[in-house]
């Protein structure tokens, strides 16, 4: 069953995500196969998980590089030296902590609900996932004041010559830690990875009910 949304209707989801984070909240998380057809995967049960981060928004920032830039700029001003530190964990929770998590929620959910299962950087399998994160919401909790991270997804499954199966959009994926104790970034961002490998598989769920009737 071939499904593709719109330019219009895209537009209007990243113009909502934009609006979101703007105001101080997430809209509600959101997925949908793009395109291509989800019985591609018929007989999938395990994909090598390849991940990207090129092409980033984070915030209120159009490019990554800007964001650190300024966050970089306010860090200074209170402690000197700690610019280095947060870049080196900015980009060090990659693959530290959200691709382990994503990892495990879709291989725990998928072989559950899905019948599959997936290991990151891999070339094992005929069939590559790719989860390209097109745009961050660091969120912050500082105690008196919360604000949630989620993260936008473009999930592209291909085959073993790089052709698309099938693209799935996963959008704002919310991270929130149990009890609350969330007040590093990389604590919130990888509830809203372990949040997209459960979004994924279900959507992958419903979309073979629906290609089955």
């Amino acid at each position: 069953m071939k499904k593709t949304i719109s330019f219009a209707a895209l537009l209007y989801m990243l113009s909502t995500g934009l609006f979101a984070q703007m105001g101080g909240g997430a809209a509600a998380p959101m997925s949908a196969l793009n395109s291509g057809d989800i019985k591609s995967l018929d007989g999938v049960k395990t994909v090598n998980i390849t991940y990207t981060y090129s092409d980033l928004s984070v915030g209120a920032y159009r490019k990554e590089e800007d964001y650190i830039a300024k966050k970089c700029e306010d860090l200074e001003k209170k402690d000197k030296g700690s610019c280095e530190k947060f870049k080196t964990n900015w980009t060090e929770a990659r693959k530290g902590k959200y691709e382990p998590k994503f990892e495990e929620l879709f291989a725990k959910y998928g072989e559950k609900e899905i019948e599959m299962t997936g290991k990151n950087y891999t070339t094992n399998e005929a069939v590559t996932l790719d989860i390209h994160t097109v745009f961050i919401e660091p969120g912050v909790n500082v105690g008196i004041y919360k604000k949630p991270a989620f993260i936008d997804l473009e999930c592209t499954f291909k085959d073993n010559t790089g052709k698309a199966l099938c693209v799935i959009y996963l959008k704002n994926a919310v991270g929130a830690q149990m009890m609350g104790y969330d007040f590093d970034v990389s604590s919130r961002l990888v509830e809203s990875y372990a949040k997209a490998a459960k979004m994924l598989v279900l959507l992958i769920k419903k979309e073979r009910k629906k290609a089955s009737k």
